[in-house]
């Protein structure tokens, strides 16, 4: 059975894969810039741009400007783990 990447499921299962990869980066290797983000996940900007805005949104990553300009993102001190979509 092949997916519809326009079908909403797809959509929302994608966003939730492509934000697993990302809190599993950072908590792996902390304070990344966006573009570290695309290497060690393998999505796209796009993808990163639009996900790591979501989590910061809903408070599970952090962002801050780093001292070269670039955007860089933590995981807060209090989120140590977390748990991935099955």
């Amino acid at each position: 059975m092949l997916l519809n990447p326009n079908q909403r499921s797809t959509r929302l299962r994608n966003g939730q894969l492509a934000r697993d990869h990302i809190l599993a980066a950072l908590q792996h290797q902390p304070d990344q810039s966006r573009e570290q983000l695309i290497q060690s996940t393998h999505l796209t900007y796009d993808q990163v741009r639009d996900q790591t805005r979501n989590l910061c949104v809903e408070g599970l990553i952090l962002s801050r400007i780093g001292d070269r300009g670039e955007r860089r993102y933590s995981l807060p001190a209090r989120c140590t783990s977390f748990q991935t979509s099955a």
